[in-house]
């Protein structure tokens, strides 16, 4: 007698398909939730941070203003540490993606010798431009920074996420930029471009701090004029 039923194994493999179908659609909707959750403290940290700088700034309060619990701000990030250095990061890299800070008029600082120190002097204008956009979050970011460097007295570790560190490698791009001018022979060669870069970055967030008033473009004039007196050109 004839009859309708699939064979055994294409049922079996019918009911493997739905079932994994719906894991992968549970996990995409508890990944955007885990996203959607992420993106709302980075934002109360911006409103917190900014408003009650680093001292005074609770997770707590980051988390109420995010309308989770402090379990789930914990959740996602471990510190109060790691919560300021992605909120930071993200609003130093709308500032580098927005392009603040056009280069503008060259500084007047005696010594800019060639093209690589005048891109060293473009990006400290535009970096400055935007620490001092955020000044509020840059200064609580900065006293982060400095509590947790006294904290671990080391440089940065890819492994410890605490690091606020991590979150923004400022130094980064001004040690490439003082290498490449040391190079071409428009620096000096007395110090190593990787530790004036810790030092003028320090400079850069100390003074959004203790100069919250100062105008961006005499920030970044001040740093250049420390680099270029620092590393004057010739033989080092």
């Amino acid at each position: 007698m004839a009859t309708s039923e699939r064979p055994e194994g294409r049922d079996e493999g019918a009911r493997a398909g739905d079932s994994q179908a719906r894991r992968d659609s549970r996990r995409r909707t508890a990944q955007a939730r885990r996203s959607r959750t992420r993106a709302a403290l980075i934002v109360a940290a911006r409103e917190v941070f900014g408003a009650q700088g680093w001292a005074e700034a609770r997770m707590e309060e980051v988390a109420r203003a995010a309308g989770v619990s402090a379990a789930t701000a914990y959740n996602h990030f471990p510190s109060k540490y790691a919560l300021i250095g992605a909120a930071f990061a993200v609003a130093w890299q709308e500032g580098l993606d927005d392009g603040a800070a056009a280069p503008g008029d060259a500084p007047g600082v005696p010594g800019l010798q060639g093209a690589r120190t005048r891109e060293l002097a473009a990006h400290l204008r535009r970096i400055s431009h935007i620490a001092r956009r955020h000044q509020p979050l840059t200064a609580a970011f900065a006293g982060a920074v400095q509590e947790y460097t006294a904290r671990v007295q080391r440089r940065p570790s890819a492994r410890d996420f605490d690091d606020p560190r991590l979150s923004t490698p400022v130094p980064d791009r001004i040690a490439v930029l003082l290498d490449a001018a040391q190079r071409e022979g428009e620096l000096g060669r007395q110090r190593d471009p990787a530790d004036l870069a810790e030092q003028l970055t320090f400079l850069l967030f100390l003074r959004c701090s203790t100069h919250p008033e100062e105008d961006a473009a005499a920030t970044a004039e001040m740093l250049l004029a420390i680099a270029v007196g620092v590393l004057p050109a010739g033989p080092g």
